[in-house]
């Protein structure tokens, strides 16, 4: 399924957030909880595509920012007005420590033009509505790729130039379910996905390990090289093996690698078909384990700080 369809998945889900009354403030409304879960997985993975650029083999530049579009919701104008919304488009999330942030965007606030132009002039709704959330974003990509974009926010912050900076190309989405897994470019939670209850480095770990999926291209790999179930299995353990390194880079701890698998296994590792494409949790944990180690030797030997583990030449044969 592309990620045109999936995103429609998110504007059904959408629906269902406007079943009950909205409070963007109640923590047990569903539509404040999916803008807090949608907002951390956006965080934690750029934090990973941002620090890890240096090994990746595609980036792009970034301003650390994810939109949303009052329009998938049923009930628009109770969104809008639940959210503080002036218009359909807003900041869904924003990045810690990204050029975005720098400049003082905040969740909620209302984006009202691009380079200069007014967004919903330029941009009107669509059927499905997600497709007016793609071009937006494909337009703000676009003008960030030659150099600098201009957006104008409601509130104190105004009008701002922002110039992005490098990261791994990868995008971060939440759609409904409970599994997690990578696309081409595109790390896909569950919004019930069972990480949300771990701790950052722990839920960090399993952002690490679908993001080195996407900057291996594994996915694109799969198909085009037509994997069986060995190949399949020696990219896990391949992406297990990374966490650590990218976790670290970032600076999380790599032993939030451990930590994911050993509350990830137990419970959620069973039936044939996994075993078929993965090794058992127990044995996935132990080359874990094994990969931080030598890890925290390189760093000890090489004197590293986060962002300086060198990854690539070590997983580039994989």
């Amino acid at each position: 399924m592309g990620l045109r369809a999936r995103l429609a998945g998110l504007a059904a889900l959408a629906l269902s957030c406007a079943a009950t009354p909205l409070s963007a403030g109640d923590a047990d409304n569903p539509l404040a909880v999916f803008q807090q879960r949608e907002g951390r997985l956006f965080d934690t993975g750029w934090q990973l595509a941002r620090a890890n650029r240096a090994y990746c083999g595609r980036g792009e530049p970034s301003i650390g920012l994810l939109i949303h579009d009052a329009s998938n919701y049923a009930r628009s104008d109770e969104v809008r007005r639940a959210l503080s919304l002036e218009g359909d488009i807003g900041v869904q999330a924003v990045a810690s420590g990204s050029p975005a942030a720098t400049a003082g965007a905040q969740v909620n606030r209302t984006i009202f033009a691009l380079d200069g132009t007014p967004l919903e002039e330029r941009f009107t709704p669509t059927q499905p509505s997600v497709e007016r959330t793609l071009r937006i974003e494909e337009a703000m990509a676009t003008s960030l790729a030659d150099g600098v974009i201009d957006l104008q926010f409601s509130g104190p912050v105004g009008e701002v130039s922002l110039r992005g900076v490098e990261t791994c190309t990868a995008t971060f989405r939440l759609e409904p379910g409970k599994r997690a897994y990578a696309g081409d470019e595109t790390v896909f939670f569950g919004d019930s996905f069972m990480a949300f209850g771990l701790s950052k480095d722990a839920f960090a770990a399993a952002v690490a390990h679908e993001l080195a999926h996407v900057v291996l291209a594994h996915p694109a790999r799969k198909l085009a090289e037509d994997w069986g179930m060995d190949e399949t299995r020696e990219s896990e353990r391949v992406a297990d093996r990374m966490m650590p390194w990218l976790l670290f880079n970032a600076g999380y701890d790599p032993q939030g690698a451990a930590q994911f698998m050993r509350a990830w296994g137990p419970k959620h590792s069973g039936g044939l078909l996994r075993k078929r494409t993965h090794d058992g949790w127990d044995e996935r944990l132990q080359m874990i384990e094994e990969e931080i180690a030598i890890l925290e030797a390189q760093v000890a030997r090489n004197r590293w700080q986060p962002g300086e583990a060198d990854w690539a030449s070590r997983f580039a044969a994989d």
